[in-house]
């Protein structure tokens, strides 16, 4: 977060809000023009022929060792399969490494590239491609300096995540760092997808008070959260009513237990097996089979004329003339099933805890499975009113994030999934606080350090303009810094050192050039954190006049 600039942000300015949904396996692009808000889609992407599938794969190519992304996209995957790639470097679902609950087993990325450059190269190659796209239509009479983004975000990344995409999108040219922070505006992807089957639930005969669930199912996670509408003077608006909840159980893990599947069938078979030929069966799946799988029918392979095999028979694996019969039985238990009941239970424990419900909106590309789609009607039919799958829903989030950009106020509520506070010290408890955290003050007092002071509580819903404000004092002309902690325990903290808290930042509040203030004499500021956006914001007011601060996430406590 960099300090605000002090001239007032004006959405005049920005005639074309361009929406960027940046996912673990595709990334797709919508925009509009402020004036008659029509969403219009990115169908067409650099080397892809069919415009079945309106995204494109998050994929980057490096040559070698070399830290210069060459290709990207389908392009990047072309690449790989030439002879002369054999050394080189297509990096994948790079999107995970900000989930930091998988990132610590993930192995370090090659060539010595940090996950901010991977995805600045991915965004700057994308967005050179959306901006020579936007120049073929209506967009021609605007300059680049006339566009504002809206990226998406999952859910239940933390803020340092947060800060890291939106260091790469500087990074990647999409803005400036001296632009106002609002002209890049962060949402996060299920609040997306709820704002695009809300202007489509017309159809769905939705009114105030109604609570539905969005379970955006993607590549890499799946996201859930559960809005109320709230109809109001100024049109319908929307809040979130329980404390979103994801997991890393996207399609990508149905693929990596289809790829174990495969190897198992094949095992004997294995050495001789070229790499290139297996992953034409792993195509088949994930093009045909994964998509349009119920559960009831079997599913057929046609084996790549690579595999060397010595015979195109063999009943034991299913391996019929050449073609292999994978039975539903065996998809059912050995795929989907396990990742299916991991959705099943994050829908089951947010249904707990919303108690009503009027339907269940399923999203992102997993989220247009037959078979997720059976699943959940099965389990949860009889409970919720309608169970649906609304026109476009791998295009959901991304035009969610266009009418995000239109209209940043249209949620009013959110809730936060952390406590936040900062640490302080307070009267010293005897028989409760630890000794080593015992502090004897000059004047005799007796303190307890390191207690958490709690700024915002976990689970509590915030209105968007929510702002708490402390009031702390500097001494001139020196800077103030503050640490921010967070903890997604079910309880409290009491210290900022209990299991569960960590250091989000630390925020540097810059001390202004004051005309009549001597060294060393205390000034009065108050610093003031809104918690109710989708990003953490904090300015500081010293005499009256607001800053900006700069906040530094400290990599090292990840």
């Amino acid at each position: 977060m960099s300090a605000t600039s002090p001239k007032p942000f004006n959405l005049k300015d920005y005639p074309v809000v361009i929406g960027i949904d940046f996912g673990t396996t595709y990334s797709g692009c919508s925009y509009a023009f402020v004036q008659n808000d029509e969403v219009i889609d990115i169908v067409r992407w650099p080397k892809q022929h069919s415009n079945v599938y309106p995204k494109t794969p998050t994929l980057n190519f490096y040559q070698g060792n070399s830290k210069q992304m060459t290709q990207w996209g389908n392009a990047a995957r072309l690449e790989m399969q030439r002879p002369i790639a054999r050394n080189s470097v297509l990096l994948k679902q790079y999107k995970l490494y900000l989930d930091e609950n998988i990132a610590k087993d993930l192995p370090p990325l090659p060539n010595g590239l940090t996950i901010v450059d991977a995805i600045a190269d991915y965004l700057n190659a994308f967005h050179g491609h959306v901006v020579s796209e936007l120049k073929k239509g209506f967009a021609k009479n605007y300059g680049q300096h006339q566009f504002r983004y809206c990226l998406t975000v999952p859910a239940m990344w933390s803020d340092r995540a947060k800060a890291a995409m939106r260091e790469a999108a500087i990074k990647a040219g999409l803005i400036d760092a001296s632009d106002h922070r609002d002209r890049l505006m962060l949402i996060s992807e299920p609040e997306a997808a709820a704002l695009y089957c809300e202007k489509k639930c017309e159809q769905f005969n939705l009114r105030h008070g109604d609570r539905f669930m969005i379970c955006d199912a993607g590549g890499g996670t799946v996201d859930l959260i559960v809005f109320e509408i709230e109809e109001g003077r100024f049109g319908r608006k929307l809040k979130e009513c329980t404390k979103g909840h994801g997991q890393s159980c996207g399609s990508v893990f149905l693929d990596r237990r289809m790829r174990k599947l495969l190897k198992k069938k094949f095992k004997e078979y294995l050495s001789t097996i070229p790499a290139s030929a297996f992953e034409t069966m792993m195509d088949t799946f994930v093009d045909l089979i994964k998509p349009q799988f119920d559960g009831v029918d079997d599913q057929f392979i046609q084996l790549p004329a690579a595999m060397n095999l010595d015979s195109l028979n063999n009943p034991a694996i299913g391996l019929e003339d050449g073609t292999l019969v994978v039975s539903a039985q065996e998809l059912k238990t050995e795929v989907f099933e396990p990742v299916i009941r991991d959705v099943l239970a994050l829908i089951e424990e947010q249904l707990v805890k919303a108690q009503t419900m009027q339907a269940i909106f399923l999203v992102g590309g997993f989220g247009s499975s037959n078979y997720l789609f059976e699943r959940v009607q099965q389990e949860f039919g009889a409970r919720v009113g309608l169970v649906a799958v609304p026109p476009r829903g791998e295009l959901a989030v991304v035009r969610g994030a266009v009418y995000f950009g239109l209209n940043p106020r249209i949620v009013t509520t959110r809730i936060p999934r952390y406590w936040y506070g900062i640490d302080t010290t307070t009267t010293f408890e005897e028989g409760v606080d630890p000794p080593s955290y015992r502090i004897v003050r000059a004047d005799g007092s007796v303190r307890c350090d390191n207690r958490f002071s709690v700024y915002v509580k976990r689970g509590v819903p915030l209105d968007i303009d929510n702002c708490v404000s402390k009031d702390f004092f500097a001494y001139y002309p020196h800077h103030t810094t503050c640490t921010l902690y967070a903890a997604d325990t079910e309880d409290q903290p009491r210290y900022t050192l209990s299991p569960g808290v960590r250091k989000v930042a630390n925020f540097t509040i810059p001390m202004p050039a004051l005309t009549g203030v001597r060294e060393g004499e205390k000034v009065d500021l108050s610093i003031k954190m809104y918690f109710g956006e989708v990003e953490l914001r904090v300015e500081a007011v010293i005499k009256g006049k607001t800053y900006g601060t700069t906040c530094t996430f400290d990599a090292a406590d990840s």
